[in-house]
């Protein structure tokens, strides 16, 4: 269980659960890196299942990242929706936040999705699921390897590696931190 200890210095910052998302998120890089490169060597990358690892590996460090966000904005006493309001802001209006926080949520249930779109009902999604689908194609289309696609994204041409989101991890907390939902008390 974490206890939200972010303690200012100067004008920075001294944050444990940031650190550690950073050490975990680092980790998956090294997967990540090795996959890239596979890729880069395969004469079939899809085939040779390069493409899904990443996506594996990505999905999973949306989902650290996520915890992160959810141990931060609740040690603050700042409610989801408000959180995910906060800047920095994506191309379209969305926010980075809210486009990790429907990142990993896409990685967590998408195989329920797609049973339910396959259903016999001829499926449609309802609610969270289409919310959630609805934030991701503001940033990047549903198709195959979605959390990778985002991922470039986010990162604008920067190496495809989780630790680059870290900046702008940091600048959405700080902004989080210094919104006047804290400083007045919620």
């Amino acid at each position: 269980m974490s206890t939200m200890a972010i303690i200012r210095v100067g004008g920075d910052y001294a944050d444990a659960d940031f650190a550690l998302l950073g050490r975990h998120l680092k980790l998956l890089d090294i997967e990540i890196c090795r996959i890239n490169a596979a890729i880069v060597s395969s004469r079939d990358p899809e085939s040779d299942g390069l493409c899904d690892a990443g996506e594996y590996f990505i999905g999973h460090g949306f989902i650290a990242i996520q915890r992160y966000l959810t141990a931060t904005r609740t040690g603050l006493g700042i409610s989801l929706i408000d959180a995910l309001k906060v800047p920095p802001i994506l191309r379209g209006g969305l926010s980075l936040a809210a486009a990790l926080n429907a990142a990993a949520n896409y990685w967590k249930h998408m195989e329920e999705w797609i049973e339910a779109l396959n259903g016999l009902d001829g499926g449609t999604l309802k609610g969270n699921a289409l919310r959630t689908l609805q934030q991701i194609e503001a940033v990047t289309p549903w198709e195959d390897y979605t959390c990778a696609n985002l991922l470039a994204v986010l990162l604008d041409g920067r190496a495809l590696e989780l630790s680059n989101l870290l900046p702008s991890i940091a600048e959405w907390r700080d902004n989080l931190i210094n919104t006047p939902l804290v400083n007045s008390g919620g």
